[in-house]
């Protein structure tokens, strides 16, 4: 029979850290509500993994390797299986060093946070050990509509954009979207409710502003919890382009949004929990593995360009910003960027796959369709940072842009901006890889359940 443990810690940073997640530079002034990482351990015949989630925009790889470290040290568990996910708040801190981003490059980092985030993290993963005990696991999936939305648009001149603010030239919302919520509800051997898990893929980005916050994932959970009398965690899926602004709709944009979002959620679980039967478990199996995803190829005629808007415009002109982003990739001397994925099945009955970035619905729904399982999870933000992970099609959209326009990026200052009106998640400032990526994606999960079915079988 599987063991089930949880543990948590606050991983709020001091007042005065940096805010990642826009283009400004955010110093902290206060808290709004705590930070939390939190850690579900699922142990198989002595032989645990753990499953974290943390209220960041991303986790950096150094910190999942210290993580690992501690762990194996602390716990003697040779090479454990871990996997963090990061709820992509834009309300939190760097959780690294690295700043070689052109959104990151000034912004503030307290080195003795930094330096003791992967203990904290650790410590609650030890703690999701030390409490494991018998459960019963159960599963479902519901529809939630009315809060996610397609960010990119089809405009009336057949370009396509994020965001758009005119919104009388909109003709259509472009791509799939995934707005399925998944729960999965675990019991101890004397029926008591221990945790509640979900997954939702959508954008946390409605608080904004200069105060510590998890977004609606973060309370969400603490509503959960509260009310349940358990535990919870959350998981974001494949978000790239998924957010919760409606253009047509004036609510989205304004503060009553997030409590929309919250109480959406909640309402949606609390309908359903009651009714999840659940049953004990047999196998639980975790597997990992690296995708090389091709990085974007620059020319030099994009060099050239690139070199001559940084020398003509102000720092903080958008077109600035992209030819800045596009020289630091230009300097990443490889020809791959690596993603660590991980699937973790629980018996035949349910599969997660998690991946490093933002991968658009249309990826993430085309992996839940190889799975095969009858509950599929998508978890995206995990084991580093990766950037937007796009389709094909957006790339082909943003092509487009340039035969339509000339030049895909206006020559504004970036506090001006907003929507872009462009294709923001394609370009350098937040992607790092190429078009052929996705077939490298899929046929890498394809590759990853192979070898996962094999070790299933095993055991």
């Amino acid at each position: 029979m599987v063991k089930a443990g949880f543990g948590k810690r606050i991983v709020t940073p001091p007042v005065g850290s940096g805010l990642v997640g826009y283009f400004e530079k955010r110093i902290a002034k206060g808290v709004k509500d705590d930070l939390y990482v939190r850690s579900i351990c699922l142990d198989c015949e002595d032989n645990p993994v753990f499953v974290v989630s943390a209220d960041f925009c991303w986790i950096e790889e150094s910190v999942l390797e210290r993580v690992k470290n501690m762990v194996e040290k602390k716990l003697g568990i040779n090479n454990p299986g871990v996997v963090i996910h990061a709820t992509h708040t834009h309300t939190g801190p760097l959780t690294g060093l690295t700043k070689d981003l052109v959104f990151t490059k000034d912004l503030p980092i307290d080195r003795q946070y930094i330096d003791k985030l992967p203990s904290m993290i650790s410590e609650a993963i030890e703690d999701s050990y030390r409490t494991a005990r018998n459960v019963l696991i159960g599963f479902k999936s519901v529809e939630v509509s009315g809060i996610s939305f397609l960010r990119r648009y089809r405009m009336k001149d057949g370009s396509v954009i994020t965001n758009p603010v005119d919104r009388a030239n909109i003709v259509e919302p472009v791509g799939e979207i995934d707005r399925t919520l998944n729960i999965m509800k675990i019991l101890d051997e004397n029926g008591k409710l221990f945790c509640i898990a979900i997954n939702f893929a959508l954008h946390p980005d409605t608080i904004g502003g200069e105060l510590i916050s998890g977004d609606w994932p973060g309370m969400v959970v603490e509503r959960i919890s509260k009310f349940f009398d358990c535990n919870a965690i959350f998981f974001n899926g494949a978000s790239g382009d998924i957010n919760h602004i409606n253009p047509f709709d004036s609510e989205t944009r304004s503060q009553k949004i997030t409590e929309k979002i919250v109480s959406t959620i909640f309402e949606a679980v609390k309908k359903n929990v009651e009714d999840i039967e659940c049953g004990s478990i047999e196998k639980v199996v975790f597997s990992q593995d690296i995708v090389e995803m091709p990085k974007r190829v620059i020319t030099t005629e994009q060099i050239k360009q690139a070199k001559n808007d940084l020398q003509k415009l102000p720092s903080t002109n958008l077109r600035a910003i992209v030819a800045r982003a596009l020289l630091n990739q230009y300097e990443m001397k490889t020809e791959f960027i690596s993603n660590r994925v991980t699937l973790l099945t629980i018996d035949n009955r349910f599969g997660a796959f998690f991946i490093s970035g933002e991968p658009f619905s249309s990826i993430g729904i085309a992996i839940k369709k190889l799975m095969g399982y009858e509950n599929r999870w998508v978890i995206g933000n995990c084991d580093g940072h990766a950037g937007y992970i796009p389709d094909e099609k957006a790339f082909r959209d943003a092509e487009e842009n340039k035969r339509i326009k000339g030049e895909e990026f206006p020559s504004v200052d970036v506090s001006e901006s907003i929507g872009m009106e462009a294709s923001y998640e394609t370009s350098p400032i937040s992607c790092m890889v190429s078009s052929e990526k996705e077939k490298a994606i899929i046929s890498g999960f394809e590759k990853l359940l192979k070898k996962h079915l094999q070790s299933f079988v095993e055991k």
